[in-house]
């Protein structure tokens, strides 16, 4: 979370957006990123059970953090409430998925990269990412 948003105020002249939405996805997009490489990265060290964490948990307690310090004056508890019961589903909901279904949604949907880029990361063709993100999505639909 502390690296989410310092990359944020860091990258801030970058946000284009307007609305307090487009600032909490630009925000979501960045906390992804750093999931992901934060993944990453725990895949590569050598495995120590004292350092893991639950995915879901981590995700959980951070779209929590970062709906608590996105929440404005202007939105009703109960909106506030909601908004954020949707959050964590999408969250829970999302870290269930297969994890190559995952970081294609992920790489797509909050990076914005192409089939081909996030192709050549997972070493599939864009064709095969196409499928991943189909599945994904379809998922995510049944599940939601």
């Amino acid at each position: 979370m502390q690296q989410t948003l310092l990359e944020a105020f860091q990258k801030r002249d970058q946000f284009r957006g307007a609305t307090d939405a487009e600032r909490a996805a630009w925000l979501r997009r960045i906390l992804a990123h750093n999931l992901a490489d934060a993944l990453r990265a725990f895949g590569r060290d050598k495995r120590d059970l004292d350092r893991e964490r639950s995915l879901e948990e981590s995700l959980r307690a951070s779209s929590l953090r970062l709906e608590r310090w996105l929440a404005t004056g202007d939105a009703s508890p109960s909106e506030q409430a909601e908004r954020q019961e949707r959050a964590i589903r999408l969250a829970v909901t999302l870290a269930g998925l297969p994890e190559s279904q995952r970081e294609a949604l992920v790489l797509q949907y909050w990076h914005g990269w192409t089939l081909a880029q996030i192709g050549r990361h997972l070493d599939r063709t864009p064709a095969a990412v196409a499928g991943l993100l189909k599945r994904g999505l379809k998922k995510l639909r049944l599940e939601l």
